[in-house]
């Protein structure tokens, strides 16, 4: 990016943090008591409890325990999905119930995350890391090529895995995650593309992410799903139910500062990928119209970047295989069938 650009982007994000605190002073103000209540950890509702989703199994990969929920026939070819922030193996509910007739779907949790192990080193978070985890667990667990599908965070590891590993990955579909060279060819263009990922520096700030996710019982995660801003459109496939998965997931210990990590290594210096030909993996990507962090215009021009890809706009928010379930699950099927 320009000098002028980080100015910009600076600026912004300090912005968006000012008004932001300010909401909360003055929610401090009206509610001085509810402001800091956080309940140490939400029950654990039925629905992470639900047999017709799996079992709930772990492995040990690159050192980590993996949490992870399976089902379908033993002999079938294997779906991964690797989920976003913030969420977990059950963003993929809806997704596991239509596609475990046919798949042996693996749900995971990724590190940080769930009832995955929890390293509390930031240096535990680099993305050839988190890139190695989901290599490796692929390796163990599949006699042959998988279907890989992701989402947000879990789609830049997957990017990742299909330019390093072709060789394990049958076709890809990806939600919501262009690839990172359209990605960053698009930041340094478009401003507005640009100031969409204030939030980013944002999570560079010790304490107060945590803080502010997690204050009055975690009423900004709440808002993440159900907020206008940045939540659902159809608001009712994320129902009291599946909202309290969230939250009795994310009340756990640590379970808010682990993932963060994956942001506050965003700017360091990793183990680079060597320049490759296109990405030759048969890919299927997503875009949602409203997504409140990532505009349609990084769904063009990823062609330049994958050999055979198409590219679908579905009518829904950042949060697209909760919200828009069926269509994503059609698109999914007729990718998967031809």
């Amino acid at each position: 990016m320009r000098k002028g650009q980080y100015l910009l982007l600076f600026s912004y994000t300090l912005y968006r943090i000012v008004t932001l605190y300010l909401l909360l002073l003055i929610h401090f103000l009206t509610h001085p008591l509810r402001i800091f209540a956080r309940r140490k950890v939400f029950p654990c509702p039925p629905s992470l409890q639900d047999q017709s989703l799996g079992m709930h199994q772990f492995i040990t990969v690159n050192g980590i325990k993996l949490h992870y929920v399976i089902s379908g026939p033993e002999n079938a070819p294997v779906m991964l999905m690797l989920h976003g922030f913030p969420e977990f193996w059950y963003s993929w509910r809806y997704q596991i119930r239509e596609f475990n007739k046919d798949y042996r779907v693996i749900a995971v949790d990724l590190r940080g995350y769930g009832e995955s192990d929890k390293p509390l080193d930031k240096s535990a978070y680099t993305r050839q890391q988190l890139t190695s985890d989901i290599i490796e667990l692929i390796s163990s667990m599949c006699q042959d090529k998988c279907i890989l599908v992701a989402h947000d965070w879990g789609g830049i590891l997957a990017w990742r895995v299909v330019q390093q590993r072709p060789d394990l990955v049958k076709k890809f579909i990806v939600l919501c995650c262009p690839h990172a060279k359209r990605y960053m060819e698009l930041v340094r263009t478009d401003n507005a593309t640009l100031l969409r990922q204030w939030y980013v520096l944002l999570f560079q700030i010790p304490l107060l992410p945590e803080l502010t996710l997690g204050a009055d019982n975690y009423l900004s995660l709440k808002r993440t799903f159900h907020g206008t801003a940045s939540g659902l459109i159809n608001s009712h496939r994320m129902d009291d139910d599946s909202m309290q998965a969230f939250l009795y997931t994310f009340s756990q210990e640590n379970a808010l500062k682990c993932p963060l990590y994956y942001y506050r290594n965003m700017f360091a210096k990793d183990i680079k990928i060597p320049k490759a030909q296109k990405v030759e993996v048969p890919t299927l990507l997503m875009m949602g119209v409203h997504d409140a962090f990532l505009s349609l215009e990084l769904g063009e021009g990823n062609e330049k970047y994958v050999e055979d890809i198409r590219v679908k706009n579905i009518n829904g928010s950042h949060w697209l295989q909760q919200d828009c379930p069926d269509e994503v699950n059609k698109e999914i099927r007729v990718f998967l069938e031809t």
